[in-house]
């Protein structure tokens, strides 16, 4: 038996005086229940059982599911946190304290890695992707998610960052930008390159604006497969792609289409540097940019109904 705090009160208290941060909901001799978090939105709460014969025996760890806790990391942690029992357990010369390894192991998961509060996404968005025959790599600590997509010889790479307060920002001054898309690399020409970054920006943003995901992707997706070639595609369920001289010219007016929209949204979110509560310009000018906007979508809108009826 480990020749440390051994009585479960002396864990209990070793544990306020290493982990401060960690909030203990309560602590009985037969469990104790606590949670940490290093954003409201990474909140994860554990329940440790004392099994009988403890501290020889190792605690019985219970990670509580929740929004932030789908299964698979429920999975994930309790048997992560588990193996770190069991490693005290069975050191018969340790006097370390299974309560306070067991949450430092929860804390340094927390603090270390930035995708917890968007796990569930995370796996999701791997699956997709290697659905699609396409590549990912992410870096826990830095929030960063490496994606390399390819459609026969044309690829694709780009990175997405999350914000260390995901799914919003921890500063005001990156308010709106709870994850950041930059171009890595591509063999697409220049202007279908940029249509499908501005794209892909205006459809995060969009989504951090509060819109449902259907409704940013229609509102975010200029191009549309022409009417007759929907219907050859869904006949013969195989993709066509034909670049035509429409085609061309289309994408050109997508592109400053997007462009414009893109340096209107500018006028109205930009802040005064230093102070992200002083906006640069007046009201009027931001209301007017918002009207030109709302303008500007109902006039696309409008495009693509008319496109389809023909």
């Amino acid at each position: 038996m480990p020749s440390g705090p051994s009585a479960i009160p002396d864990e209990v208290a070793e544990l306020r005086r290493i982990l401060p941060r960690v909030e203990i909901a309560s602590a009985t001799d037969a469990f104790v229940s606590g949670s940490y978090q290093r954003t409201p939105h990474t909140k994860i709460r554990v329940i440790l059982t004392f099994p009988d014969g403890y501290p020889t025996r190792p605690l019985i760890v219970d990670v509580q599911s929740c929004s932030v806790v789908p299964p698979g990391l429920k999975k994930k942690l309790e048997k992560d946190l588990g193996k770190v029992a069991s490693d005290v357990a069975g050191n018969s010369d340790s006097n370390d304290s299974q309560v306070c390894a067991v949450f430092n192991g929860l804390v340094s998961f927390v603090d270390s890695n930035k995708f917890v509060p968007c796990w569930r996404e995370l796996k999701q968005s791997i699956d997709i992707v290697k659905e699609q025959g396409g590549k990912v790599a992410i870096n826990e600590a830095r929030g960063k998610i490496n994606i390399t997509l390819k459609s026969q010889k044309y690829f694709y790479k780009f990175s997405i960052v999350v914000d260390d307060g995901y799914p919003t920002t921890i500063d005001n001054i990156n308010y709106g930008k709870a994850c950041r898309l930059k171009m890595e690399s591509t063999n697409f020409p220049p202007k279908i390159e940029k249509l499908l970054t501005s794209q892909a920006m205006e459809l995060i943003k969009r989504m951090q604006d509060g819109m449902p995901t259907e409704d940013a992707l229609k509102m975010s997706n200029p191009v549309r497969l022409p009417k007759e070639l929907r219907d050859e595609q869904s006949k013969d369920n195989v993709p066509t792609v034909r670049l035509t001289q429409d085609a061309l010219k289309g994408l050109k007016h997508d592109v400053e289409t997007l462009n414009l929209v893109r340096d209107l949204r500018d006028v109205d979110a930009a802040t005064k540097r230093g102070d992200a509560r002083v906006k640069t310009h007046d009201k009027k000018e931001r209301r007017d940019a918002r009207r030109t906007i709302g303008k500007i979508t109902r006039h696309e809108l409008d495009d693509d109904r008319a496109r389809d009826e023909k």
